[in-house]
């Protein structure tokens, strides 16, 4: 299931670095506001959230601001996470904090949106990130920013798609608690031949690297959905690797 949630505020506002942070903090109330309980258990550990978002900076964002509208969409596959986030807003609401801060301009809660629950029944999928997908390659070093961070690339193909399906393994047995071997396979498509862009953006104290564009999965149904509604790669808990259906192939 999906949220797209608006905010609204009075002025635009320079655009900061860590721009991510805000949203990551907003997100974090709001389920502390519901059941401190759960709240910890999804944020005490590092490991691999149970969903994904994608921030909107507003209308402003190219000229280096924040608008005076901006929004993210929360996605996630676990009925229990839905249902806090869902409670969590309301909380806020009620109690005048629902608002993310930046720069000192309060961004106040507008609107609450369901977005229609998408099932997919083809193991062949067209797909497009919103916001940016990031993978990063388990036998390599943080440090070394080139390496960690795997972009697709028609010479790397072999190399990206192993450590897809590594990560995505251990992400289902993180968040569903099944430890198996999967099938999946990422494409370029030939209708799309140049649309998978390289992005670097500032996060925290650093960068991240990571990527745009539309391509194909292929694979298991079950493992398309898990990717579709927990969000394609890693950070996704950090408003990276939101994925829209373009169609099924």
């Amino acid at each position: 299931m999906r949220f797209l949630v608006k905010f609204l505020s009075e002025k635009e506002v320079p655009l900061p670095l860590n721009i991510r942070s805000f949203f990551i903090s907003f997100i974090k109330k709001t389920f502390e506001s519901e059941d401190k309980n759960f709240y910890r258990i999804l944020f005490e550990n590092k490991k691999a959230k149970p969903y994904v978002f994608s921030p909107f900076f507003g209308k402003e964002f190219e000229k280096g601001k924040v608008g005076k509208d901006i929004s993210f969409i929360f996605s996630s596959g676990d009925f229990k996470v839905i249902s806090n986030f869902w409670n969590g807003l309301i909380i806020l609401k009620k109690k005048k904090e629902d608002f993310i801060e930046i720069k000192n301009e309060k961004f106040y809660l507008r609107d609450i949106k369901l977005l229609p629950n998408k099932k997919i029944n083809s193991g062949r999928i067209l797909l497009k990130t919103i916001g940016i997908s990031v993978l990063s390659n388990p036998e390599s070093s943080a440090k070394n920013f080139k390496e960690w961070y795997i972009i697709p690339e028609r010479e790397n193909m072999e190399k990206f798609n192993e450590i897809l399906r590594k990560r995505t393994e251990e992400r289902i047995k993180f968040i569903e608690g099944i430890d198996r071997k999967i099938n999946l396979k990422f494409l370029f498509s030939d209708n799309y031949e140049n649309s998978i862009n390289e992005t670097i953006v500032p996060h925290y104290n650093g960068f991240v690297r990571g990527f745009r564009g539309i391509f194909i999965l292929e694979g298991d149904i079950e493992v398309l959905q898990f990717l579709y509604d927990y969000g394609f790669g890693v950070r996704t808990g950090q408003g990276f690797g939101l994925l829209e259906i373009v169609k099924e192939l």
